[in-house]
Parts: C-alpha cells; sequence; structure tokens
C-alpha cells in the first residue's frame, strides 16, 4: 500500500460507521475512491454509501457492488442448474 492524502476525519469517520454497522470495520482501510485504487495497484475500494440495491460493501475495478456480484453469480448458478 502506498501512502494516500488523508480524507479528513469526517469523511474516514463516515466511512468508518459505514463499515462497521455494514459488520467489517476493515472496509475503511481500503482506498475511498476508484482513482486512488487504480493509482495503488488494489483490486477494491470502499465509498460507504449504498449501491442501487441498497448494499453497503466494497466494489470493484468494474464499480460493482460485492454484494450484488455474489447475488448475480447465485442466481446464474440456480438457473445454470435448473437448466436442462
Amino acid at each position: 500500500m502506498t501512502h494516500r492524502e488523508f480524507e479528513g476525519w469526517a469523511e474516514f469517520g463516515r466511512r468508518l460507521k459505514a463499515a462497521t454497522d455494514a459488520g467489517s470495520p476493515d472496509w475503511a482501510r481500503l482506498p475511498p475512491s476508484e482513482r486512488i485504487m487504480h493509482d495503488e495497484g488494489g483490486r477494491h475500494y470502499f465509498t460507504g454509501r449504498p449501491c442501487n440495491r441498497g448494499h453497503v460493501s466494497p466494489r470493484d475495478a468494474n464499480r460493482c457492488c460485492t454484494q450484488c456480484n455474489v447475488a448475480n453469480m447465485r442466481a446464474f448458478y440456480d438457473r445454470k442448474k435448473h437448466a436442462v
């Protein structure tokens, strides 16, 4: 991990509260934006804001919520399992 500019106590506190409420305070350590994630060479970032479906979780390089990805994969395999 490289050194990044501190986002400020108010923004960090908001992200930490969102991560803690979601059940994983470690998410607050992830980069706060997609640009910073790319600069650091990471795969996920955490904004602390809900996605369109209401999940508060990290997002990947495609800007997709990780919880939405899990739900989409489960639905895909359920459809595939019931196909003949």
